[in-house]
């Protein structure tokens, strides 16, 4: 390159020259080359600024060329200043160009051109206004034959077209192809390419408004024009096979022929392979070649092209970062992941689609007009990770999400009433989770408003009819209403008319209306009504291809009906073929666990109508699959809510057992329903905790069981068949039965036999209190024979709760003043009227077989958990009470009491116990281990967060000198040393306020003096215990009472599930004074009762002593309340 000559240099130069040294720059600049650009940059400022005298048209001129050189150099670096140089040169050129000038033409056309470059850049409206009133000015200046009109004329009719794509002013782009039909005419036939690619644009943009054919078949005849007349190296030609392979697709969508698809596919492929990286178009190439082979796909079913699409996707993300369009990229990458994840089943492919939709949305920011899009894609696909995971955060997002959608789609939105469609169906998901009757009335509404916004015609109406009907369908299941039904009918009616025989959804409807006709059949219609639930049903069943999800619920629902069929005829064919339905709908893969579920219970509820003696089985079907469906439930949220929703179901069993004379087989479902429940829904995974500390061997067969169950938990894929989950579950099987033959797993996995759970009463008969809403009644477990039935005809679920209502009230006001001792009568006329109603039955029984003054124990359930049993008498007199016949404990459940009599001749190492792989899950974190562990050799530890040490000096002088003590008291209470405490010390005594949390009870905590401990954590730390755990004594205050409908779980009762063999506290709060002197009176008991040495079997009778040493001298309503749980 010649050296720049300075600005002294100018001054000799002729304009002539002067003007031939800057036109020979301009066309070098023109060229791209950056480093020409800069130079004739600085030639033309130095040409300006240095040069006096020279003539107003070659100023103009030298003004004009550094204007386009400028416009250019910002094209390609995107200097905003070049940009803004430009423009004012070119006014500047104007001016010395008045109307008249010869070049004016030129100069406007090149005003206007930058005015549409800034529009395109910055957005700002009159910017294309400008241009568009310049390009036309210039228009009328131009002669008919002057050489750059159809140039002018494309430029112009380009601008037209910039601003229908900001305003969408259906009249800009109708000039615009008038503009450029007229440059067609008036260009040589060399240079036609240009327009007729241009024109081709302009055509499919107006198809997309106005659906004509005859524009896209236009506009597919110019862009190949085009790509006729333009020589295979020209830089255009990548553009026009880009119209032209998008106007085929086009066609492809509305004419579905695979020519055409073909055809865009080659195309888009040439245009890609000559746009390298760096290409302006090479990321919007890959884009649309991605697009292409997606429908292709979706057209002939080949995965091949759907990893392609997604490779391509991928690529346009990469070359994309910091561009404007990323969001979309990552967009589309995201929903053919989806796509993708639907065919293969890898949950991968789920996260990563879930991950870059979250990216693409957050680059579309608020007014984004892909941003809606973007929402419901994410929303759906938290859904479908909801329904794969469990966790409650995804369907909750999703929710939001739609939500969000829906405020984008304002009413006159064409997505409203798909976006209304979807969130109507997550709030019906979110309605069978937490069975919240306000979320299902919302969920119809959306389906309605959706419905009103729907076309008759259109395509996916029909999902919402049907939604709707299964919305409506399960408010009626709720509530009762026949409104409901009748509308569910009505509209399940329309949907299936829309949906002829062989369209894809019709198994769905079918099923739906077999629902509904379920619903109404009565039980002392015809049976004959139930043939026509049949027809529906073998109709949907013939349908579905094989593996298709509906067989699933098709299946669960033949079962039910064949269950109401055998109900109302006996036939007992009936009954085989609907556990044969039942069966194989459970072996379809675990996905079928849930409709075997719904079915299940279905069961009972017919069983129960029709009062047949297959209730039993029903019940006990209903159990084992609802144990199913907590297993393969990740979510510790949704197990908990599973498990309380059903809570009622194993007491009903229990009842519905003792009904049909099978008392053995009542204790048995109890207990699986018992353990769901006060496990926290997690057994088998604390199993294998259990399994995965005792050996390396445990721990890789650990490993193998948790990975095969989630495996079978995922639905199918299209590349998996029911045959590949029947493998999966023989794989579990066989890992199962290694697991079994570990010494101490002989159980893995099994429920207890009556054989197993009569271990419970080894040491005195324990006492089953059963409410149900069918029947209340007591059974007598004894260490030998059958359970002894106590039949309580005068005991209804009512009356019950009437009573557990009013000890309730009682509880609330202890310590409160009674100076006429209303509360105290009320109190005994309580106790007096359980002990007819219920304890003086099961004394009479207990009297026949067990001596007076031996233990007994209470297993009390639903309602009766809140009763103090342990209480029962007349306190009238010489009459007996039922402290004075026998010494009462509590046991949440049969096999935690034989655990902690298992424990206590226990040599092996401490296995974590039963909760805590589940409330690790829950905190995903443990408590710390202390820095400095303190070594001790103490057996009891005191623990109080008050400076007062009263309490623990007491203790002191009541423990034998034998017993050392370590005493955690006032600024010393802290977590850290508390909780080394719990780990080291088998004796615990808590002298502290406790905060129970009734409705999720491993919640409670015990404040301390820098934060609280919660019995989780102390279930962990006894779980780390090197000591087996024996004894603790809640010495506090808290209250009481429980959720509406839910069994409380006390503390002293929780303290014992976490781990202690026996446990003394208290139903309700009581005064400090009171705990204190009952206390006192327990460990000087204790003390005799073991002769000296701590002994936890001893802990019981002395409770019985010490209340007796002080019941005269405190309330009675504050001496009931202690108990003794446990061993």
């Amino acid at each position: 390159m010649s050296q720049l000559p300075t600005s002294g240099d100018f001054v000799s130069w002729g304009t002539d020259e002067l003007l031939q040294r800057a036109n020979e720059l301009y066309i070098k600049a023109l060229q791209g080359d950056p480093s020409d650009q800069d130079f004739a940059i600085a030639h033309y400022r130095g040409v300006l600024g240095g040069t006096p005298n020279l003539s107003s048209d070659a100023h103009s001129q030298l003004l004009g060329d550094l204007a386009n050189v400028l416009a250019i150099r910002f094209q390609q670096q995107d200097n905003h200043a070049d940009l803004a140089c430009a423009l004012e040169c070119h006014l500047a050129a104007l001016a010395l160009r008045p109307i008249g000038h010869p070049m004016r033409i030129i100069t406007l056309m090149d005003f206007a051109t930058a005015l549409l470059i800034r529009f395109k850049e910055y957005g700002k409206q009159n910017d294309v206004h400008l241009a568009i009133d310049n390009f036309g000015a210039a228009l009328a200046l131009c002669p008919l034959k002057h050489p750059i009109r159809w140039e002018l004329i494309m430029n112009y009719a380009s601008a037209f077209l910039s601003r229908f794509e900001y305003r969408g002013d259906a009249e800009d782009l109708e000039r615009a192809i008038k503009q450029y039909q007229i440059v067609i005419e008036l260009s040589p036939p060399n240079e036609r390419s240009a327009p007729l690619s241009n024109l081709a644009s302009a055509l499919q943009s107006r198809f997309q408004r106005s659906h004509q054919l005859g524009d896209l078949e236009l506009s597919i005849r110019y862009s190949s024009a085009a790509l006729d007349v333009l020589p295979s190296y020209h830089p255009d030609r990548t553009q026009i096979l880009r119209t032209l392979a998008g106007g085929l697709f086009e066609r492809f969508h509305q004419q579905g022929d695979a020519v055409d698809l073909e055809t865009a596919i080659g195309h888009y492929q040439a245009a890609l392979n000559l746009c390298s990286p760096g290409h302006p178009y090479h990321i919007l190439t890959l884009n649309n070649l991605a697009d292409v082979l997606l429908a292709r796909f979706k057209h002939q079913g080949d995965l091949i092209n759907l990893d392609l699409a997604i490779d391509h996707y991928q690529n346009a993300c990469v070359h994309s970062d910091g561009h404007p369009d990323q969001g979309m990229h990552l967009d589309r990458l995201g929903k053919a992941q989806s796509l993708r994840f639907d065919q293969y089943g890898e949950i991968d492919d789920l996260h990563h689609a879930i991950e870059n939709l979250t990216l693409a949305l957050e680059l579309h920011h608020v007014g984004h007009q892909r941003r809606s899009a973007t929402i419901e894609a994410l929303a759906s696909c938290l859904r479908v990770h909801f329904e794969q995971e469990g966790e409650l955060a995804d369907l909750q997002r999703a929710l939001n999400h739609y939500e969000d959608a829906l405020e984008l789609c304002r009413e006159d939105h064409p997505r409203r009433p798909v976006v209304l469609a979807n969130l109507a169906s997550v709030l019906e998901t979110y309605f069978m989770q937490y069975n919240n009757p306000s979320e299902l009335n919302r969920c119809i509404s959306c389906y309605r408003e959706a419905l009103e916004l729907y076309p008759t015609a259109h395509v996916d109406r029909p999902i919402a009819l049907n939604g709707l009907a299964c919305a409506l369908l399960s408010r009626f299941e709720l509530l009762g209403n026949e409104y409901d039904l009748d509308q569910a009918l009505l509209h399940c009616t329309v949907a299936l008319d829309a949906r002829p025989l062989g369209h894809p959804a019709r198994p769905t409807s079918l099923l739906t209306m077999a629902r509904i006709l379920r619903s109404r059949f009565l039980p002392w219609d015809d049976p004959k009504k139930l043939d026509a639930i049949f027809e529906h049903l073998r109709a949907a069943k013939d349908a579905c291809p094989s593996g298709h999800s509906s067989l699933l619920d098709i299946n669960a629902e033949l079962s039910t009906v064949l269950f109401f069929r055998y109900l109302t005829s006996q036939h007992s064919m009936d009954l085989k073929e609907a556990f044969g339905y039942h069966e194989l709908s459970m072996a379809l893969g675990s996905g079928g666990i849930w409709p075997a579920f719904r079915a299940s219970l279905y069961w009972v509820q017919s069983a129960e109508t029709f009062r047949h003696a297959s209730a039993v089985d029903a019940y006990w079907m209903a159990l084992r699959m609802l144990d199913h469906c907590i297993t393969v439930t990740k979510a510790p949220e949704l197990r908990q809510q599973l498990t309380k929703r059903y809570a009622d179901l194993a007491l009903d069993a229990f009842s519905a057992a003792i009904r049909h004379k099978q008392p053995d087989l009542a204790v048995e479902m109890l207990e699986k329903g018992r353990l769901l429940l006060w496990t926290q829904l997690a057994l088998h995974r604390s199993m294998l905790d259990d399994l995965r500390s005792c050996s390396e061997q445990g721990a890789r067969l650990a490993d193998d069981f948790e990975q095969l169950s989630h495996q079978g938990s995922r639905r199918l894929s299209s590349r998996e068949s029911p045959q590949h989950h029947r493998e999966l579950q023989k794989q579990r099987d066989a890992v199962i039965a290694q697991i079994r033959r570990l010494d101490g797993f002989n159980h893995f996995l099994k429920h207890p036999s009556y054989a197993d759970i009569q271990k419970a009463a080894i040491d005195g008969p324990v006492i089953v209190v059963n409410a149900s809403q069918y029947l209340c009644n007591a059974v007598i477990i004894f260490s030998t024979g059958q359970p002894a039935l106590v039949p309580l005809p005068h005991v209804t679920l009512m009356e019950v709760t009437r009573l557990a209502g009013i000890f309730e009230d009682i509880s609330r006001c202890t310590g409160d003043p009674d100076p006429f001792r209303s509360r105290e009568r009320q109190l005994i006329d309580l106790l007096s009227e359980l002990w007819d109603l219920v304890v003086s039955r099961v004394v009479d029984r207990l009297l026949e077989h067990t001596p007076k003054g031996s233990r007994i124990w209470w297993c009390p359930t639903g309602k009766f958990a809140a009763l103090p049993l342990h209480a029962a008498g007349l306190y009238q007199g010489m009459e007996p009470n039922l402290s004075q016949l026998y010494v009462s404990s509590y046991t949440p459940t049969l096999s935690s009491l034989i655990k902690s009599r298992r424990i206590k001749n226990s040599k092996a190492p401490r296995r974590v116990p039963s909760l805590t792989a589940f409330l690790k899950s829950r905190k995903g974190n443990k408590p710390s281990r202390p820095s400095t562990p303190i070594h001790t050799s103490s057996t009891f530890a005191a623990i109080s967060s008050s400076e007062n040490t009263e309490d623990i000096d007491m203790l002191r002088a009541m423990l034998p000198p034998t017993c050392a003590m370590t005493r955690i008291a006032g600024v010393d209470a802290t977590y850290e040393h508390a909780l080394r405490a719990i780990r080291e010390q088998p004796w615990i005594h808590f002298a502290l306020r406790a905060e129970p949390n009734f409705d999720l009870p491993f919640e409670s905590h015990f404040p301390l003096h820098d934060k609280p401990i919660f019995m989780w954590e102390i279930s962990q730390a006894l779980a780390e215990a090197e000591r087996q755990p024996e004894f603790a004594f809640l010495s506090v205050n808290h209250g009481s009472g429980a959720k509406e409908g839910h069994e409380p779980l006390h503390l002293p009762q929780a303290l014992h599930l976490a781990g202690f063999r026996s446990v003394v506290g208290t139903l309700w709060g009581v005064d400090e004074e009171v705990s204190r002197r009952v206390a006192a009176a327990f460990y000087h008991s204790l003390v005799v009762e073991s002769k000296g040495v701590l002994n936890c079997a001893s802990t019981a009778k002395a409770l019985s002593q010490a209340l007796k040493m002080v019941e005269e001298s405190i309330p009675l309503e504050q001496s009931i309340a202690f108990i003794h749980v446990g061993a």
